[in-house]
């Protein structure tokens, strides 16, 4: 949450003076008091630290020697709480090494007992106006690092709704017949879940799984859906959809962290896939699950070189090739999450909803 600061008055201004002697406070608050400050006392560094948090002081004018905790430890102690807290410190009996202690922990101002009233107004002044200047730069700052997040979201948005909306052009040029994407996806979550894959995990293989066909953009109709068997040449083409997929994913600093999964979801636990023949851990486990996933939804889904299985004869083709083309820790995942039903992931699967359009967050 961005907060404004406090505004630059003196009616708003808090002043915490410490010191042990009880004389020198009060001829500090008399003086700050008279200048419209709002002032308070403590005895100690130690009563100072505790009051430091609550009461939220803007400039602190503290003496240097003290019990229990001096004055350049409460320095130290009050910057390191809020490095734009004013601090002026005030000795009878300072070194020149203790002054540039002081000032390299980034005090205000370091004066000498007995010191002159007016010179201490205009050394409060100065640590009042140099943190009203260090709060208002971070609060713009964090203003404008929020506006750069807001139209990289929004950027993100567009380039995200534009990938979606090939996805399902490819989608419909592929044959499947409805939502194959929203059912992979839920399938891909609820064993991801199964394997009790991390956040990160979980999400890249959310994206994977929506996108995984994506390069199938650039494979012709007359490869993508012809009745028969392909010719070692178009199968070829057909195998190239991976890399084209992965290099589309690329151009997206959201969708990025996907591209493994893209890349390497026809790889086989054998090493007998595509496209680099990756073989058993070798491969991601987000594409290890998308390999699964997608095969059963092919299997029960109607193509145009063959008509869909039964839920029944898919399972068993997953189990046949468990240990083979899939990965049998997978495979056994897959089956628990279907006996579940295939229920939602315990953690969230919509990272990034806002990026999203309503219609894909609704279908996912």
């Amino acid at each position: 949450m961005i907060v404004s600061p406090r505004p630059d008055n003196r009616a708003f201004s808090r002043i915490l003076i410490v010191d042990d002697e009880e004389s020198v406070r009060t001829v500090l608050r008399l003086a700050l008091t008279r200048g419209g400050y709002d002032v308070r006392e403590a005895e100690s560094g130690r009563v100072a630290l505790e009051l430091i948090p609550t009461w939220a002081p803007d400039v602190v004018v503290s003496d240097l020697l003290m019990p229990e905790v001096d004055g350049i430890e409460l320095l130290r102690q009050a910057k390191a709480a809020d490095d734009t807290i004013g601090f002026v410190v005030l000795t009878g009996v300072g070194t020149t090494a203790q002054a540039i202690q002081a000032l390299r922990l980034d005090a205000d101002d370091y004066l000498l007992k007995p010191f002159d009233v007016d010179e201490l107004a205009i050394a409060v002044k100065r640590a009042l106006e140099r943190r009203s200047l260090l709060r208002q730069n971070r609060f713009y700052q964090q203003c404008l690092e929020l506006r750069v997040a807001q139209l990289g979201q929004q950027l993100e948005r567009l380039t995200a709704d534009a990938l979606f909306s090939l996805a399902g052009a490819v989608e419909a040029r592929d044959g499947y017949t409805g939502a194959h994407l929203e059912r992979v996806t839920r399938y891909s979550q609820a064993v991801g879940a199964e394997l009790q894959l991390d956040h990160e995990q979980l999400r890249t293989l959310w994206i994977g799984s929506l996108l995984h066909d994506i390069g199938k953009i650039s494979i012709p109709d007359r490869i993508l859906n012809k009745p028969s068997a392909l010719s070692s040449e178009e199968l070829e083409v057909m195998r190239e959809h991976p890399r084209l997929g992965a290099a589309i994913l690329e151009q997206s600093a959201f969708l990025s962290t996907a591209v493994p999964t893209v890349l390497h979801h026809h790889e086989r636990w054998d090493g007998g896939g595509y496209p680099f023949g990756l073989v058993r851990g070798e491969i991601p486990i987000e594409a290890r699950v998308l390999a699964v996933t997608d095969a059963y939804d092919a299997i029960v889904t109607d193509r145009a070189y063959r008509k869909r299985r039964s839920e029944e004869i898919a399972l068993q083709e997953l189990k046949r090739c468990s240990g083979t083309q899939f990965d049998p820790v997978v495979v056994e995942a897959f089956v628990q999450a279907r006996e579940r039903g295939f229920p939602e992931p315990v953690a969230p699967r919509f990272w990034h909803a806002e990026l999203l359009s309503p219609g894909l967050v609704a279908a996912a």
